[in-house]
């Protein structure tokens, strides 16, 4: 009997023996964490301008009420029944009578086929930096004359009788701008004559159709100064500012999400005439950008002075004109919006989990398998990959990877993965062979590939619904956004930031009345 028991008790002890062999000889690895690194800034860098449009109404009644009152510029031109002697020996006199003027999208369509003119009829071709405004007025004449080749009892005259009346146009090209101050500046450029029909009234030295033309239009040049003047009485300095206020203020995308505009300059960049009334197209440049957290403070800056072009100079000469204009440069007119996309690391951790959970690990015979993966930040833009498994070893180690932006397959991931100081310590000392040599970082690199796409979509609806709202009871906006893609990435110690750009246009209307 007590041989049995002794037999049972050494059996037992050599089974004890054994088991405690084996685990011995399994390798654990439980390295300890690393600390943390100083978190860097991240500042935002590199944002493109984008420009806002602005078009501002003003009313030009006033000026066109001004050149078409008779008392500033006559209807009626009555020099028949008194001759007139020109110093080259001719005697004329002639008639003429307009209707109202109207203001045209460009320079009358007529042109004299003078040489005189030609040149300045091309001028008038060229899309001013300061803009010009056309206003014109259908003309009827006639003209009689004696030339100094004919005899004193012969006359000529055209345009009269059955012949009457011969048809031209009262051209008045105004010089318009905007000041610093966003007034209004207009100046007079040229009044011209555009005969439809010209009378050939001349002599080897004297065509008296230039004369009558010039005369017509000197008679009308000081109505038209009169009238100009009050273009400069004009602002649109209230409604600039009215924008200005509304586009400082932080914009809310989501609950935690807020679009600030941040404008910067007001470029005044050309007018288009729609009736009696002028647009003024102002651009805003702006950089905006896209922040989270609690509502950012309003921008303090306070309205610029108007960055208007240079006036654009008196004739002097196709080629001094060539010299100063030698292109014409378009403005941008596109609006981006800069985002920083936080992705929370507890995300990623899952998603890249999921992703690893069962892959197996291979090396002399020797394997283990992933049971789960977490992905952590370290700081320096450096993350930290907690890798977990189970098998011929069990524990966990420690990877450290910099993260990088795919911008063609929208995907973020990990450069430079290497084991961390603590993890590279036990491999050294402790891990046998086959573990040392186990190729982790090969299976793991190519599977870091963490797709951000679901997030910048939902940021780009939130934008395009957030550029697309009333500001103020005069002000709104409105927007397309037509397209959002991923730039760059950065790891903060708290959570992964991809960097995002929009494309597309913002446009305000600005809801008074000229």
């Amino acid at each position: 009997m007590f041989l049995t028991s002794r037999y049972q008790f050494v059996a037992t002890m050599g089974l004890v023996l054994s088991l405690t062999s084996c685990a011995d000889r399994e390798f654990v690895i439980r390295p300890p964490a690393p600390e943390r690194l100083p978190s860097l800034e991240h500042p935002i860098r590199g944002i493109a301008d984008s420009v806002i449009n602005v078009p501002v109404r003003v009313d030009m009644s006033g000026f066109l009420d001004a050149v078409n009152n008779p008392n500033l510029i006559p209807k009626k031109f009555d020099h028949w029944g008194s001759v007139i002697k020109h110093p080259k020996g001719a005697d004329y006199k002639y008639y003429a009578e307009r209707d109202d003027f109207s203001m045209e999208r460009s320079a009358h369509s007529s042109r004299s086929t003078e040489p005189g003119l030609s040149i300045r009829d091309w001028w008038k071709d060229i899309d001013l930096s300061g803009g010009t405004l056309f206003v014109s007025a259908p003309l009827r004449y006639k003209i009689g004359a004696r030339l100094p080749s004919q005899s004193t009892d012969s006359a000529a005259q055209c345009g009269d009788g059955t012949n009457w009346p011969k048809h031209a146009t009262l051209d008045g090209s105004v010089a318009i701008g905007m000041t610093p101050n966003y007034s209004v500046s207009g100046s007079l450029r040229s009044v011209t004559v555009h005969s439809a029909e010209p009378c050939t009234l001349r002599s080897p030295d004297l065509d008296l159709q230039q004369v009558v033309n010039a005369a017509l239009s000197d008679q009308v040049k000081g109505g038209f100064d009169s009238a100009v003047s009050r273009l400069n009485t004009l602002s649109v300095k209230s409604r600039a500012e009215d924008v200005w206020a509304a586009l400082r203020h932080p914009i809310q995308l989501e609950p935690d999400t807020w679009l600030l505009l941040n404008p910067d300059k007001v470029k005044q960049t050309g007018f288009s005439k729609e009736g009696h009334v002028v647009t003024d197209t102002l651009h805003i440049t702006a950089r905006p950008v896209i922040v989270h957290g609690d509502e950012p403070p309003a921008s303090s800056t306070a309205l610029p002075q108007l960055e208007t072009q240079a006036s654009s100079p008196d004739f002097r000469g196709v080629a001094d004109v060539q010299k100063a204009y030698p292109e014409k440069r378009s403005v941008s007119e596109k609006f981006h919006a800069l985002a920083d996309i936080r992705v929370d690391y507890s995300t990623l951790s899952q998603t890249l989990s999921n992703r690893l959970r069962g892959r197996r690990v291979e090396n002399k015979g020797h394997f283990v398998t992933i049971t789960a993966a977490g992905i952590f930040g370290l700081g320096e833009n450096q993350v930290l990959l907690r890798v977990e498994f189970t098998g011929d070893a069990r524990g966990y180690v420690y990877l450290i990877g910099k993260p990088e932006f795919n911008p063609m397959t929208q995907a973020v991931y990990l450069s430079g993965l290497r084991y961390d100081r603590g993890t590279t310590h036990l491999l050294q000392t402790t891990a046998p062979d086959w573990f040392t040599g186990a190729p982790f970082q090969e299976t793991l690199a190519p599977e870091i590939a963490l797709g951000v796409t679901p997030m910048i979509d939902r940021i780009r609806d939130s934008l395009r619904t957030g550029l697309n709202r009333t500001l103020t009871p005069t002000v709104s906006i409105q927007g397309t956004v037509t397209s959002m893609q991923g730039i760059a990435v950065f790891a903060d110690v708290d959570a992964l930031y991809v960097r995002a750009m929009s494309s597309g246009t913002l446009n305000v209307i600005a809801g008074s009345e000229p």
